[in-house]
């Protein structure tokens, strides 16, 4: 009886440890727009569907640029290229192709045993970027190798689009975290390309400017700008008014 007992033991233990079979990915394939933004860490990330590309922190040197818009499979790699396709929605684009972007190419090839890929899109910087932004809308489009009705994750605010992306396109230089007003006056973007230009500098470094650097750069500035005044050349901001730097610098 023992026996019999050990034996339906060992039985037991051999259907029990059986292999059990994964079921694989079967559906069609999907193809999205693979966008988020990290918040430090890849577990505390956020998809969006909206992106801001901005010349304002760039050399006035640079008139283009590129960004890389990554594209995602879900679903199998497959053994061969595949093909598809990026429109732009002109009923909600602002920004002129030719002009403010190059035209995207007719389609996209999704390389063999690859799931991503990004598309390069070329942004040309115009005068008129410095007061008015440009929108630029894209869609991907489906074709008999991808469906693109992914379901839409939730953020905490709304739904958000998969198989759109919307991009915002500008050279607007917004007042910087550490701009302080009472080394360097009044904001103003003709004032802040001025402080860079003279004092080699770029707009990012007023990201982590400190206080002592602040000090210096209204003392240096201020200085500057009076010599000009003395040598009969007044510089002026965009609005009329004579270009001074803050109340502590004087």
């Amino acid at each position: 009886m023992k026996a019999f007992y050990i034996a339906a033991l060992l039985l037991l233990a051999i259907v029990s440890c059986k292999k059990e079979t994964i079921d694989f990915y079967s559906g069609e394939s999907l193809l999205y727009f693979d966008n988020s933004i990290n918040y430090g860490n890849q577990r505390n990330t956020q998809r969006i569907d909206t992106a801001l590309f901005t010349f304002s922190l760039a050399p006035e040197t640079v008139l283009d640029s590129t960004l890389n818009v990554r594209v995602s499979v879900m679903g199998r790699q497959a053994d061969h290229d595949r093909r598809f396709a990026v429109k732009v929605i002109d009923s909600l684009t602002t920004a002129v192709a030719g002009v403010h972007y190059e035209p995207l190419q007719n389609e996209y090839i999704v390389p063999a045993n690859k799931s991503v890929v990004y598309i390069p899109v070329r942004f040309h910087r115009t005068k008129e970027m410095a007061s008015e932004q440009y929108r630029l809308q894209l869609q991907i489009q489906p074709n008999q190798e991808f469906d693109t009705t992914l379901t839409q994750p939730r953020t905490k605010d709304s739904v958000v689009a998969t198989a759109t992306l919307t991009l915002f396109i500008d050279d607007q230089i917004a007042k910087p975290a550490r701009w302080l007003d009472g080394y360097l006056g009044t904001f103003s973007r003709k004032k802040i390309l001025l402080i860079c230009e003279q004092l080699q500098m770029t707009v990012n470094d007023f990201i982590t400017i400190a206080v002592a650097e602040a000090v210096y750069i209204g003392k240096a500035m201020q200085r500057y700008l009076n010599q000009q005044r003395d040598a009969g050349n007044i510089i002026y901001e965009e609005n009329g008014t004579e270009m001074i730097m803050g109340e502590l610098s004087q």
